[in-house]
């Protein structure tokens, strides 16, 4: 198995529409000031320790899905995890299939009914290749939207370099404890792997590909996400105060840009949304009994009526409790995988 294409899941299944805005970044790391970049080197070293341990438990027991994982981690307490696990990405498939719409309605003017339904026409015909889809899709995704990420880095460094070292000087934090935002982010975000990478590891059994894909993987997103902080914290205050600010950013530098990152978020939500059928899919298709691309088109069947509702205030209650549940989970994995050696 091709190490880049490993690299290019780890990221794609992680970067998501959030980071790939500037808008978690900004949440979790450019709120701290010139810390928030300990915090990203941090995330680093997170992302490549637990990804490890994950692929390690993966490739010695053999799980078949996420449950399988939360299973083995759990144990008689692994029922209410697996529900809130799959509640969670459920959810999230949900808010993936409505923001993508909902773009190309805000930005194409294209019906939102109609847009839903081509948000998962497209998703569906990715997802029915299974692990051959969501590898190959990614392979796209993932440099287009980081050499658009590069190159805005690129203009805002030569650009804005004395503006930087004025707004350090300057900027007071809103906030302070950047250790704690940081480990909650990376658990956060490795949990999401568990799901694409357990049924994965199964199919295609090369551990040593899948360690090197994620260490690599690691690096990149590292590197995203150092762009993007220095990026946010030259437009500080404005940066702050938008939705999207990466797309703010790059109104500066020229028409094609903002065009560009404006795919790329699309794209990332639609990488999200394959991650989360893959997901969901092998995890339930021994419990109805059914294929997997049988699966899949329920799954999204459900998910469409979802799509029209808002589920912010939903996803802002059941955040919290799955960062909780994913730091556990990652510690207890981890305590078993040294136990075990």
């Amino acid at each position: 198995m091709n190490i880049l294409k490993i690299a290019f899941v780890f990221v794609g299944t992680i970067i998501g529409a959030g980071l790939a805005s500037g808008q978690e970044i900004l949440q979790f790391f450019t709120v701290y000031g010139v810390d928030g970049f300990w915090g990203i080197f941090l995330c680093l070293f997170l992302y490549m320790f637990f990804s490890i341990i994950i692929i390690e438990l993966s490739n010695k027991y053999k799980f078949k899905s996420y449950k399988d994982f939360l299973d083995f981690v759990f144990g008689k307490f692994s029922f209410l995890s697996d529900f809130i696990y799959t509640f969670f990405v459920f959810s999230s498939n949900v808010i993936m299939i409505s923001g993508s719409a909902t773009m190309l309605y805000e930005y194409f003017h294209i019906d939102k009914r109609f847009a839903v339904i081509l948000v998962c026409i497209v998703v569906l015909l990715i997802s029915l290749f299974s692990t051959k889809g969501i590898i190959e899709f990614n392979s796209l995704v993932v440099p287009f939207s980081t050499i658009n990420i590069i190159i805005l880095g690129i203009l805002v460094f030569f650009s804005e370099k004395d503006t930087f070292y004025h707004i350090i000087d300057i900027y007071k934090p809103f906030k302070t404890n950047w250790i704690a935002s940081s480990v909650i982010y990376a658990s956060f975000n490795i949990m999401s792997l568990v799901g694409v990478f357990t049924p994965m590891m199964e199919e295609i059994k090369n551990k040593g590909a899948f360690i090197k894909g994620s260490i690599l993987g690691s690096f990149i997103l590292t590197f995203i996400a150092l762009i993007i902080n220095y990026s946010l914290l030259c437009y500080y205050p404005q940066s702050f105060s938008k939705e999207v600010p990466n797309i703010y950013i790059a109104r500066f530098y020229g028409e094609i840009l903002p065009i560009n990152l404006l795919i790329a978020i699309w794209l990332e939500m639609i990488s999200t949304e394959i991650s989360d059928i893959y997901s969901l899919s092998n995890r339930l298709k021994h419990l109805l009994k059914l294929n997997y691309s049988q699966t899949a088109i329920i799954i999204i069947s459900v998910s469409i009526p979802f799509a029209f509702i808002t589920f912010s205030s939903l996803i802002r209650l059941i955040y919290p409790l799955y960062g909780i549940i994913s730091l556990i989970f990652l510690i207890i994995s981890s305590l078993k995988a040294i136990l075990i050696r």
